[in-house]
């Protein structure tokens, strides 16, 4: 069998073959493509051109009004019963009766008793202090008959008593029984007293904080009874800035009265509700604390535990309670704004006469958490921008628009 061998060369002139029929398709394909994108390109749509209007930021804005306004400054502080004190025995003896020292906390009346001492001791004492008083007595009343006797006689043999000595008219002895019965009576009077001081009677209409004695227990002079407070009034300490204190019209000499301007108006939470109670500046504190810079006014209230017709849930003020304070003062002219107009750095966007934006610098006297209160910088009747603009710069271009979330009659009403 005789097998057919192919040819190399014969397999290369077949392939050459292929490729030569192949082109002329590949041309004509190229040709109608290019032929596409020509028509294509003759009959494209034209697009409609517009022009593009820069159109200015909207700024919402407020008027300034300068007013004669009290800034009103905000502390805090803790309450603390005006009197405090620490009651002690005053005499020796055995506790026998716990009376309004029963528990701690207890309300009590001035004049009503706490506790009793055991008062055997002192009213023996009592008894022998009378008795050595009448003793005393009669001691007198024998020299001075002894003495109007002695001048009866001189006079009987035709002595002058003026001319006799002082012996002679008993009158060493005299003083000596007055001496003795003053100090009788002394004796009387210390023994009443230690009487009275077995019933340890309340000074005031208070609270008691914590008794530290019971029934049966012995107690010495000095020996501590209860921390008791008084319930008549609460002051509280509320640290400020010499600044705030300036704003208030309180000036630091010792020879100025304190203002009665200063309104103070206290803010407690209880049970998830606030109350407030008026009070009254008391006093300043005599130094300034060296750690913050800040002195304490002292403000106080009155009848912390009276029951109030207006607010007759109210909670009394009781001491250890945590309080806000809103305090107002001497009125000033100033610009009263919402805390919004105020940017980074102390400054204010303005709207001046052409829509323009000024950035001005203001001098701020305070703010809170809703106004801001600025003393120079702006002007009567500016208009303040309140809202946002991004990329603002000095002289842009902007489109004015009174702002409505913050109503105009808001404002003048505030600065009212």
């Amino acid at each position: 069998m005789i097998e057919q061998i192919k040819s190399p060369q014969g397999e290369t002139d077949r392939s050459s073959t292929s490729s030569k029929k192949q082109w002329p398709i590949v041309a004509i394909i190229l040709l109608l493509a290019i032929s596409v994108a020509v028509l294509l390109n003759i009959f494209k749509p034209e697009a409609e051109k517009k022009v593009v209007k820069d159109k200015p930021p909207v700024a919402e804005f407020v008027t300034a009004n300068i007013k004669s306004t009290a800034v009103p400054v905000s502390s805090q502080g803790s309450v603390k019963a005006k009197t405090y004190i620490k009651l002690v025995a005053e005499v020796n003896g055995r506790v026998t009766h716990m009376a309004k020292l029963k528990f701690n906390g207890g309300f009590f009346k001035k004049g009503e008793l706490l506790l009793s001492i055991d008062d055997t001791d002192y009213r023996l004492a009592m008894s022998r202090a009378k008795a050595q008083v009448a003793a005393a007595n009669q001691q007198l009343i024998r020299v001075e008959t002894e003495a109007g006797q002695a001048k009866y006689d001189l006079k009987q043999i035709g002595r002058d008593p003026s001319k006799s000595t002082s012996y002679a008219l008993r009158e060493p002895q005299l003083a000596e029984a007055k001496a003795n019965l003053q100090a009788a009576q002394a004796e009387l009077k210390i023994a009443e007293l230690q009487m009275q001081r077995t019933r340890v009677i309340a000074p005031f209409d208070g609270r008691v904080v914590s008794k530290q004695v019971d029934t049966g227990q012995y107690v010495s002079v000095g020996t501590l009874l209860a921390d008791i407070y008084s319930t008549e009034s609460v002051t509280v300490s509320l640290p400020l800035s010499l600044q705030q204190t300036e704003l208030l019209g309180i000036k630091l000499r010792s020879n100025q009265p304190l203002t009665d301007s200063v309104k103070i108006k206290l803010i407690a939470e209880y049970a998830s509700r606030q109350y407030q109670w008026n009070a009254v500046l008391s006093h300043t504190e005599g130094e300034i604390d060296v750690r913050n810079r800040l002195i304490s006014l002292v403000a106080e209230v009155k009848s912390p535990y009276a029951k109030n017709k207006q607010f007759v849930d109210r909670p009394p003020l009781t001491p250890g309670m945590f309080v806000k304070a809103e305090l107002t003062g001497i009125e000033k002219d100033i610009i009263k704004l919402p805390r919004k107009v105020l940017r980074y750095g102390g400054n204010v966007w303005l709207i001046d006469e052409d829509n323009l934006l000024q950035i001005m610098t203001v001098e701020i006297l305070s703010k809170d958490r809703d106004y801001v209160y600025i003393k120079s910088g702006i002007n009567q009747g500016d208009k303040v921008i309140v809202n946002s603009i991004n990329f603002p710069l000095n002289g842009m271009q902007l489109s004015p628009l009174l702002s409505s979330s913050i109503s105009q009659t808001e404002i003048k009403a505030n600065n009212e």
